[in-house]
């Protein structure tokens, strides 16, 4: 048995000792396939590949899948530290006058 990423926090089983290898193999490949790019691959004659040829294509699709998480948490640290950034825009924005300001002290010069 091996475990394959399909998702972040997702594996899927293949099982290497048994006959559902290929089975196992071709519902990953689809499936994965699926989540990348929107729709399920539509390769000719893929349920008659060599079980090595779908290993490798298998291990590809995996490939893929972990890039993309990589992508994922870089962009969501990106955004936190927007996020940050902004809050302490916000929070400095806020910060209450000094108890001397006076907006009217002129007031009375300017309407005489």
């Amino acid at each position: 048995m091996t475990n394959m990423t399909f998702a972040p926090g997702w594996i899927q089983t293949i099982d290497t000792d048994g006959v559902r290898e290929r089975e196992d193999l071709l519902s990953y490949i689809s499936d994965t396939y699926k989540a990348l790019a929107g729709f399920r691959p539509r390769w000719e004659g893929m349920g008659e590949w060599s079980i090595e040829k779908l290993r490798v294509e298998a291990a590809q699709i995996e490939e893929q899948v972990l890039a993309s998480i990589e992508r994922q948490k870089a962009r969501a640290i990106a955004q936190a530290e927007e996020d940050a950034r902004i809050h302490l825009i916000h929070a400095e924005a806020r910060k209450p006058l000094a108890s001397t300001y006076q907006p009217f002290a002129d007031l009375k010069e300017l309407l005489v």
